[in-house]
């Protein structure tokens, strides 16, 4: 049975979230400083992480996820970093950035 699209959305959603804070977690650490990064880097992460269906954007609406470069999210200027990201996400599901501030999640199949 396949998943219905609006909770899929929601499921690479999250966890292109876990994802995100993984990755960046040295990132954060530097930013945000040792013991406060999780409660500070969660919040960030899910307001600046969203389902594309629930963009005010609007900027990427066949993606699955819209991921906001603002107020700590780590610009599109780490590649090395999102590559990694897109490389731990699963199935065929990468980040293409859209701009300087908004990159999206998208599936190659």
């Amino acid at each position: 049975m396949t998943m219905p699209i609006n909770e899929q959305k929601d499921d690479i959603t999250y966890e292109t979230q876990s994802v995100i804070m993984e990755v960046f977690f040295k990132y954060f650490e530097s930013q945000f400083g040792e013991g406060r990064v999780i409660n500070k880097v969660a919040d960030m992460i899910a307001k600046s992480v969203i389902n594309a269906d629930n963009d005010p954007g609007e900027w990427a609406p066949s993606a699955h996820t819209v991921i906001y470069h603002v107020n700590g999210m780590p610009s599109i200027d780490h590649i090395e970093l999102w590559a990694k990201v897109s490389n731990e996400l699963p199935g065929m599901f990468y980040v293409e950035a859209i701009n300087p501030e908004v990159s999206a999640v998208y599936n190659l199949q």
